[in-house]
């Protein structure tokens, strides 16, 4: 598969042979570039902060244990990692009770404060997105989330859930619409 030239990986190839060969630092990097996404990911899977973190832990150990067999450039290497981190969190889904999750508000007073009225918009306006999102199948929400929340390519995302990557776009446009209909912003 071809890739735009201003398409580069935050990890490089050096960097996936060195985590190959357990170079902690390399790890560390890999972390560093893909765990935000990978716990957002797994949050939406889970729906649940302490799973998702728990989970997000187990992926990266699961990878460190199976880098050596991994066969793949910088590119597939993010996609394999989210396919470590759906079968973690499918294995937890299916051993723990779901729990309510609260949201976690910390260092929202560090940030700069809207208007009154900004802030009563954008409440609204996310709360529309969230209801929207919601009301989307669980693999349709998966699939926006993997495409336009985790930033990757239909191919990726086809190898992540085990489908070609025309049908992951067409969902991806069909999900789309859908959350559109039920957003009125």
């Amino acid at each position: 598969m071809t890739r735009p030239a201003s398409a580069v990986p935050p990890l490089d190839d050096a960097a996936v042979s060195a985590a190959k060969r357990g170079e902690p630092s390399s790890w560390e990097a890999a972390y560093l570039a893909y765990g935000g996404a990978l716990m957002g990911y797994l949050m939406l899977r889970l729906e649940n902060r302490d799973d998702a973190g728990e989970a997000l832990s187990e992926t990266f150990a699961r990878a460190i244990d199976k880098a050596a067999s991994f066969r793949g450039n910088a590119y597939a290497f993010r996609a394999w990692l989210f396919s470590i981190a759906r079968n973690v969190s499918t294995d937890q889904y299916r051993h723990r009770a779901r729990l309510v999750m609260v949201p976690d508000h910390a260092d929202s007073e560090d940030r700069p404060q809207p208007s009154g009225e900004d802030l009563a918009i954008l409440h609204e306006d996310v709360a529309e997105v969230r209801r929207g999102f919601g009301l989307l199948s669980q693999a349709d929400q998966e699939v926006l989330w993997l495409r336009v929340c985790s930033g990757l390519s239909a191919a990726d995302v086809g190898e992540v859930l085990g489908k070609k990557a025309g049908a992951v776009r067409m969902q991806q446009l069909r999900a789309l619409e859908a959350l559109r209909s039920q957003v009125q912003l």
